[in-house]
């Protein structure tokens, strides 16, 4: 099996849904012979932030010569970039080995008459066995969805579990309320294991105290009392977290939280020094989560896609760009609260170009901007991010600011267009 054909096999998969629970990802790492047991694991959870807080501490990691492996779900760019080893992409040729590896045991599951694993569940062991076949250090695991059903969730020991910022997302799936989803999360941290949480509000908090006393869990916790941000931009930040002084090179608030998440995993691995978490911190990228994409005009790539999303880009508007109106490029899914973006992000607007990614959960653009013209926004539809982008580049003057936002799938093709016409 090629890199083409491993693709289409996935595709093929795809075809077959999500399914929640753990039996067939168990069964699939049991014939490979628990990959997944080959490496210290971090295991992530949570509704924002996931991808970044592991970029930092990925980013430090190999700083300090680890040798790392990382799973990330969803992609921007390629599908290859769903497994990194230190930093870089896997090769077609490891990814083809991989998922041909993986699927010689999917194929005889099925001819035994068991359920045949999902998609999200081959390429889940498919990164377990790049993980062995690489040796890695350390192994970073991001949750697909929820965690406690999700296909990640299968590391019982050598696991430091981390939850980032938790917020409403997927309820049709995770539950309706914060107390619901919260305990979803949860799901991945198990009886007497250490547990580092993202600065929480009050009701998730509540939540994640109450697991870990009763399941006596060792919890680390997130001290905003503890940072003071010395200096802050739309593209980088200085700040002082329990006495040492830090920078990152991206903006938003937001991030500097991530950060600080970021330092108390790292500060956990006694071998990793602190002139090696302010150098990874300082270096590392991040794209489409508040990325600077163009200068003249000021481009912002974002990948807010949910309400609690939605709030932070508008807190760094609102800080960075204040009184300012702004050109958006969006476009969001149905199943996502799109009335609450155009709640809270139209007070900022100037004009807004609509957009419609290929996934069938999107809102077609045109349906998109009468949404926003019954708000009092001006707002026009485009077929694509590629010839939004270049309308209102076309159309921008030097104070012209654009911010694309609203799917990761859009952002992603919004970075990709941009290298290109640069």
């Amino acid at each position: 099996m090629d890199y083409k054909e491993a693709r289409n096999y996935i595709k093929e998969k795809e075809k077959l849904g999500s399914v929640f629970g753990l039996d067939s990802i168990k069964e699939l790492l049991k014939r490979l012979d628990n990959p997944e047991k080959c490496a210290p694991a971090i295991h992530i959870a949570g509704t924002n932030g996931k991808g970044s807080i592991l970029a930092f501490v990925e980013e430090t990691f190999v700083k300090s010569g680890m040798n790392v492996g990382r799973y990330i779900s969803p992609t921007i760019y390629s599908y290859r970039e769903r497994y990194r080893h230190n930093k870089e992409w896997a090769s077609k040729e490891e990814i083809a080995l991989a998922i041909s590896s993986v699927k010689k045991h999917a194929d005889a599951m099925i001819e035994e008459g068991l359920p045949s694993p999902t998609a999200f569940e081959i390429e889940t062991a498919a990164a377990f066995w790049l993980y062995r076949y690489w040796n890695v250090d350390v192994m970073l695991i991001e949750c697909g969805m929820g965690g406690r059903l999700d296909a990640t969730n299968v590391l019982e020991e050598d696991v430091l579990n981390v939850l980032s910022s938790i917020s409403l997302d997927h309820m049709n799936v995770l539950g309706k309320t914060l107390k619901e989803i919260t305990g979803e999360k949860l799901g991945i941290v198990r009886d007497k294991s250490t547990l580092i949480t993202y600065p929480q509000c009050d009701e998730v908090m509540t939540e994640i105290m109450e697991y870990s006393v009763l399941h006596n869990v060792r919890l680390i916790t997130v001290d905003k009392d503890e940072l003071n941000i010395n200096e802050e931009s739309f593209h980088s930040a200085s700040f002082t977290y329990r006495g040492e002084d830090y920078d990152i090179s991206m903006g938003g608030e937001y991030q500097i939280l991530n950060a600080i998440t970021a330092i108390e995993v790292l500060k956990y691995f006694k071998n990793v020094c602190e002139e090696y978490i302010y150098m990874g911190l300082l270096t590392t990228q991040w794209d489409g989560r508040f990325t600077i994409a163009g200068t003249k005009p000021l481009i912002i790539v974002d990948g807010a896609h949910n309400k609690d999303a939605w709030l932070r880009l508008r807190e760094s508007v609102d800080k960075y760009f204040t009184n300012e109106k702004i050109v958006y490029i969006m476009g969001v899914f149905r199943d996502k609260e799109y009335e609450k973006m155009i709640e809270i992000l139209s007070p900022t607007m100037k004009k807004v170009y609509t957009v419609q990614s290929d996934n069938p959960r999107a809102i077609p653009s045109e349906e998109l901007a009468d949404f926003f013209k019954e708000a009092g926004v001006d707002a026009e539809s485009k077929k694509d991010v590629r010839l939004a982008l270049d309308t209102a580049l076309e159309e921008a003057d030097e104070d012209t600011k654009i911010i694309v936002c609203g799917t990761l799938s859009i952002t992603g093709n919004a970075l990709k267009h941009l290298k290109v016409r640069s």
